[in-house]
């Protein structure tokens, strides 16, 4: 069982997938101790009765989703793939749909609703209050509380802007180091700027955040960042710290690097290759001193693991929900509601309301695809398919309802926003914020 995890073909895979794999065949094989058998032994109706605990059975008061189960599933075959091939089984127990001589009754192990996942989505509005309440120290009234100690602020809010404005993954924004932001225009509302394949679940590619937010991150490197990267200079932290890389040079999108012994070799690493574990090792070397080159850093100075943010974001919901806002949030939403207003602004634009004559829709489709192939673009999807299965729900009447009732929508931005908000709040998937 453990060559499997210190096989290629466990170790290709990214390492958030790893971490999630490891979970989940670890639940399994402790399922199968519970029952005496062991993971050689095991048949397709294991993984039914399985499939049973996990989803549906009574006495279990944590069952998950079919989608969450239909991830299990996957890593259960990667597992068993790999035994199978090397010679440690006859055949793979996780198969979807038993054949007729295996004892599962014909059922299928795949959940018919893995698909279904509800996204939740946050308006403007909601996505503000949260902000400003949860993450800033303000009161319902937009006033700031006497009492807030939030050393923090600038970071916090900083990190969550650059989530609403861009549709970062979590791993994406957090792993950033100071040199990957775009360089700023004064002419642009929105800056392009590049995440590594390695954090990009294996794709690098291009992405967009607002000018806005871009000026927010600089503030936060000015002060909130500079004033814990001095304190733990003073406290010697950087110096004491094993395994660092410095960097030492730079050549485009290949750096130059070397332990912290002085006299140990330089090597060169392409930025896009580096994954977490190795962008927190990663330190700059200046005039005051060393510092570390990921953007977002915790209080001591030292590099944020990402998922840290989910802890933040959940501290901020508490908060929220203590001062009667209705609003709760995680890293992820944020994504989803980038997905949301991109569609929503891109369905507007392809509507006649736009002044766009067939012919010029026809052109545009022509230079730039269909809302669904940009949104897919935006967010860095390889499939077009896949940006359809998840975002596809919340705004799969819009355009039946901008059909049949256009005139309510009107020929403004503002009747139609309001037009929109009716339509999401009907979905039931859309938090829309405290009424004023």
């Amino acid at each position: 069982m453990l060559a499997f995890f210190a096989s290629s073909s466990f170790k290709l895979l990214s390492e958030q997938t790893r971490v999630s794999y490891a979970k989940d065949l670890r639940l399994f094989l402790s399922f199968l101790e519970s029952q005496s058998k062991s993971w050689r032994d095991s048949t397709p109706a294991d993984l039914l009765d399985y499939e049973h605990w996990r989803r549906r059975d009574p006495a279990n008061p944590h069952r998950v989703s079919g989608a969450k189960f239909s991830r299990e599933l996957a890593a259960c075959k990667k597992f068993f793939d790999w035994q199978r091939q090397r010679g440690a089984m006859a055949a793979n127990p996780a198969v979807e749909r038993a054949t007729p001589w295996q004892d599962t009754g014909g059922h299928s192990l795949r959940p018919k609703d893995a698909r279904s996942t509800r996204v939740k989505w946050l308006t403007p509005r909601a996505f503000q209050q949260w902000r400003d309440v949860g993450l800033g120290g303000r009161l319902v009234d937009d006033s700031r509380e006497a009492s807030w100690r939030g050393r923090n602020d600038g970071r916090n809010l900083a990190f969550a802007d650059l989530l609403w404005t861009s549709g970062l993954r979590l791993r994406e924004a957090g792993t950033l180091l100071v040199s990957e932001l775009p360089e700023t225009d004064p002419n642009a509302r929105y800056l392009r700027a590049r995440v590594g394949e390695a954090a990009a679940k294996g794709r690098g590619r291009d992405f967009w955040m607002a000018a806005d937010a871009r000026r927010e991150l600089d503030g936060y490197v000015a002060s909130t960042r500079a004033t814990a990267v001095s304190r733990a200079r003073r406290e010697g932290r950087y110096a004491e710290l094993p395994g660092k890389l410095v960097v030492v040079g730079r050549d485009r999108d290949r750096l130059q690097v070397r332990s912290s012994a002085a006299d140990d070799p330089v090597t060169t690493v392409m930025v896009g290759q580096l994954d977490a574990r190795d962008r927190a090792r990663l330190f700059l070397e200046g005039p005051d001193g060393l510092e570390p080159a990921m953007l977002f850093l915790g209080e001591s100075g030292l590099p944020m693991h990402y998922e840290s943010w989910e802890a933040v974001f959940a501290g901020a919901s508490r908060r929220c929900a203590r001062l009667g806002v209705p609003v709760a949030c995680y890293p992820h939403m944020l994504r989803h509601s980038f997905a949301l207003r991109m569609l929503v602004t891109l369905l507007h634009a392809f509507d006649r309301r736009m002044g766009l004559t067939p012919d010029e829709r026809r052109d545009y489709r022509l230079l730039f695809g269909d809302p669904w192939t940009l949104v897919q673009t935006l967010l860095g999807h390889t499939n077009p398919q896949t940006t359809r299965d998840i975002y596809l729900e919340p705004v799969s009447g819009l355009q039946v309802d901008l059909f049949l009732n256009g005139d309510q929508a009107g020929a403004s931005d503002d009747a139609f926003a309001d037009f929109v908000q009716r339509h999401l709040a009907d979905t039931g998937l859309v938090n829309l914020g405290r009424e004023s």
